[in-house]
């Protein structure tokens, strides 16, 4: 018999609430695996503390969610629905999190939001083979079924597309919400930095739903310049750290440079069953996950901003976004310089950033004045297009290399690049 109601202890929101939909949705497979995948992938190298899984996030933003709608007097249905998208908005990340994700866009064209939209209509399962025997328990598909949860509506909202009402999206994607705010504030307190303090309640309490979208009331564009700010510096100082930002490019390269495996087969799987595939198969594969095991990483041997390359190097640049071209540079790299397939790494962060976090560059927020005007968020404050335009992250390019190659590699990569 499934409990009627059960409070869940919180690092960041203190207790959360949950109820019998939510109970249910909670011991389902695909929010259960969430434990075993770190909402950071590999930053707890560099930030010890950051061990937190993406299940943590999903309550966080689920408990968001509920004091957002309350906060904005939303029916109850629509509290309901809501719920169900926060809760469920992350059940198709793969391993470590985003750290693979565009191995599985180069290879399908599809990203983790889509495969949280097939885990709901039950067209996609994070089962392997010899796990369906075992596990019994009903799926997020089942669940929403037995209560006759709308799921197309519920993935429209996940996915921004709710045009009817707009508002539902927004609270789950949108220039701020509640996703957003969440893993803002749960990763600056578990990595220990102080970029993420966000006053929580001052944002809900300026919240206005005006002609079906949601807005802020003038009182609350301090607090909106706040979280911008927060969201910048998390991406400069943690997600895209350069010694986080090289452990990924590692794991990666791994899995990059399996010829048998297709992404969707190792994107199943938790984090530490990845590390224990990786070290089978092959020489290269069990040196990247042994050192990674034991902090070894490759090492920065070149980088290179907007500031410093000119026209025709941005180019270049801009062309290593098709990820093949950048092969073939790293490939040319490794044969000039007669160092091993996967020892040479390129980084080109751009297009994989704004893939991962489209909102990165958003600051469209509708302002509500005192007198029910509508105003844009920079008719009040010049920080938003400030913060936009601050380069995230301080490279346009980067050249990572093992310890042993990595001063030859600094002498010469940048001449075979370019020549």
């Amino acid at each position: 018999m499934v409990e009627e109601k059960k409070i869940i202890r919180d690092s960041i929101h203190g207790n959360i609430k949950i109820e019998k939909l939510f109970i249910e949705l909670l011991q389902t497979p695909e929010l259960q695996r969430l434990y075993n995948i770190k909402q950071l992938g590999l930053a707890h190298l560099v930030f010890p503390g950051a061990h937190h899984s993406r299940l943590e996030h999903s309550l966080g933003t689920y408990h968001l969610s509920q004091r957002a709608a309350d906060s904005l007097n939303l029916e109850e249905k629509e509290k309901e629905i809501i719920s169900c998208a926060a809760l469920l908005h992350d059940i198709g990340h793969g391993p470590f999190s985003h750290t693979l994700e565009n191995l599985l866009r180069d290879s399908l064209n599809v990203d983790h939001v889509d495969l949280t939209e097939k885990l709901i209509f039950g067209e996609y399962e994070i089962f392997e083979d010899n796990e369906k025997d075992i596990i019994n328990t009903p799926t997020v598909k089942d669940i929403l079924k037995n209560y006759g949860i709308n799921k197309k509506r519920l993935a429209d909202i996940i996915k921004g597309k709710t045009n009817v009402k707009p508002y539902l999206s927004q609270l789950i994607d949108s220039t701020i919400d509640v996703d957003q705010l969440d893993y803002l504030i749960r990763d600056a307190y578990y990595t220990g930095v102080s970029y993420g303090i966000i006053d929580i309640e001052r944002f809900l309490q300026t919240l206005i739903i005006s002609n079906n979208e949601l807005k802020i009331n003038r009182k609350g564009v301090s607090v909106v310049e706040n979280i911008l700010m927060a969201r910048t510096l998390m991406y400069s100082s943690i997600y895209f750290h350069k010694t986080v930002r090289i452990a990924e490019l590692m794991l990666s390269k791994a899995i990059e440079l399996i010829n048998d495996v297709k992404p969707i087969d190792y994107y199943k799987k938790t984090d530490s069953e990845l590390i224990n595939f990786l070290k089978d198969k092959g020489e290269f594969q069990r040196k990247i996950s042994t050192c990674l095991k034991y902090r070894k990483l490759f090492k920065q041997a070149y980088s290179a901003n907007h500031t410093d390359l000119n026209k025709e190097k941005i180019a270049i640049v801009k062309k290593m976004n098709d990820m093949h071209y950048k092969r073939e540079k790293e490939i040319e790299i490794e044969n000039n310089l007669k160092i091993k397939e996967g020892h040479v790494i390129i980084d080109v962060p751009y297009k994989e950033l704004h893939l991962s976090e489209p909102r990165i560059n958003l600051a469209d927020i509708k302002i509500i004045d005192n007198n029910k005007t509508e105003k844009k968020l920079d008719d009040y404050t010049p920080i938003p297009n400030a913060i936009i335009s601050r380069p995230i992250p301080d490279w346009m390019i980067m050249i990572i290399t093992d310890e042993k190659n990595r001063k030859t590699v600094a002498e010469k990569a940048e001449k075979i690049i370019f020549n």
